[in-house]
């Protein structure tokens, strides 16, 4: 008997004994789904995840803000210093090999008048490092550019939820914002930051904060080039460490030696963080997978036990056919294969099913939810793993019957 003659004895078998075949069909139909929406949705929340953790913008980076310096000796000299400034990044710029971007930042709140609307506003003076070093990127017009910060223009990008909130579903780019008198024309909007799984009150406040030139705020609101903090970024995360004592050894350098400063190195927590992530994820997905695994390890004890009732009704046909020449080769594949379409049209059902589910679930995430590709591998590997497990035995049950034993059991 070939291959396909076998298949197709295979499925006339099954669609003879529809009840049976459907009981037995649940248990891989509904491990196969689990394991495709487990998958799935494990996938989906990592990313997700990830996504709002690097929404945060602390990849690799360190915040430097202005303090007084402990020891007691540069306490008394901290006047030859002249803090913190725009003037510093020079000597960043020049000396640095870990650090790879460097931004000063100005902030302030102020009463801005947008759209006929007073409303009390945290604004940021920035350069276009800033966004490049916080993960910071439009969804609609332009971000800040360097000649924006050459030029000291009056422009700024806002926040995603200050643009519907002042302007609701009209086009922001072009309007207004007016600060301390100077208008201020918007040339950029944020795309919106965090998400349903990841958020804080930093991104809220991003989302609706003015970022403007940062030479335009020091000009208009303060009139010298002080800033509040400086950003910095490394390159390679794992150097935070080195890049934490190259950004204080070149600071103290433009200060005359005096540490009126304290380098924040925020990226190290949020790799720790990433860290712990992914170990849960890890986690969960062992735990998520071995429910799949037992639902799988059910469905195929019940096919196990159909093809024994199979086999035993079918002990004469066994015989018959040994005694017009079929081999136990022959015997074997026919019921492995038997016990394999089982498992296959199972897989194939829950896998769709699976589809359904996954989708649906996907309403609870920003982005939706896609179907792993690597959860439908696996359904179909798990699948044909438990045919062949389930059916190995049954088959060469049946391949073993001496012909004359067999007809008598008529």
């Amino acid at each position: 008997m070939n291959l396909w003659e076998s298949i197709r004895t295979s499925a006339a078998e099954i669609r003879s004994h529809k009840l049976r075949s459907t009981l037995t069909l649940v248990g891989v139909v509904l491990g196969t789904t689990s394991l495709v929406v487990m998958v799935s949705v494990i996938g989906g929340a990592a990313v997700a995840v990830q996504k709002g953790l690097s929404d945060l913008g602390f990849d690799g980076v360190m915040f430097v803000r202005a303090e007084t310096p402990r020891d007691r000796i540069e306490n008394k000299k901290r006047g030859y210093s002249r803090g913190l400034r725009t003037a510093d990044l020079r000597f960043v710029e020049d000396g640095r090999s870990i650090i790879q971007d460097a931004a000063p930042v100005v902030f302030s709140t102020e009463t801005a008048l947008v759209n006929g609307r007073s409303l009390n506003l945290n604004v940021e003076g920035i350069t276009p490092a800033y966004g490049a070093i916080r993960n910071r990127t439009v969804e609609a017009g332009r971000y800040i550019v360097a000649s924006d910060v050459e030029n000291l223009a009056p422009v700024c990008v806002i926040g995603n939820t200050l643009k519907l909130d002042a302007f609701g579903s009209e086009e922001a780019i072009g309007r207004e914002v007016v600060l301390r008198g100077v208008r201020f024309h918007v040339v950029g909007v944020l795309r919106k930051l965090g998400s349903s799984q990841v958020n804080d009150d930093d991104m809220d406040k991003d989302n609706s904060k003015v970022y403007v030139p940062l030479t335009t705020l020091q000009k208009h609101f303060f009139g010298n080039d002080t800033v509040n903090a400086y950003v910095f970024r490394v390159g390679d995360v794992t150097a935070l460490k080195d890049g934490q004592k190259e950004a204080e050894a070149l600071l103290r350098r433009g200060h005359r030696g005096i540490s009126d400063f304290k380098v924040e190195n925020i990226g190290e927590e949020i790799l720790r963080v990433r860290r712990e992530v992914d170990k849960l994820i890890d986690n969960w997905t062992v735990v998520l997978a071995s429910i799949a695994g037992i639902s799988l390890l059910v469905g195929g004890i019940g096919i196990f036990s159909v093809m024994q009732i199979s086999i035993s009704e079918r002990v004469y046909e066994i015989g018959l056919r040994k005694s017009i020449g079929a081999t136990d080769g022959a015997i074997f594949g026919q019921f492995l294969i038997e016990s394999v379409s089982l498992s296959l049209v199972g897989g194939l059902i829950g896998s769709l099913l699976g589809f359904g589910v996954t989708l649906l679930a996907g309403q609870a995430f920003d982005d939706g939810l896609a179907v792993s590709p690597a959860s439908l591998v696996m359904a179909a590997a798990f699948a044909i793993l438990i045919g062949l497990s389930a059916g190995v035995y049954p088959a060469l049950r049946a391949s073993r019957l001496a012909p004359v034993d067999a007809l008598r059991a008529l």
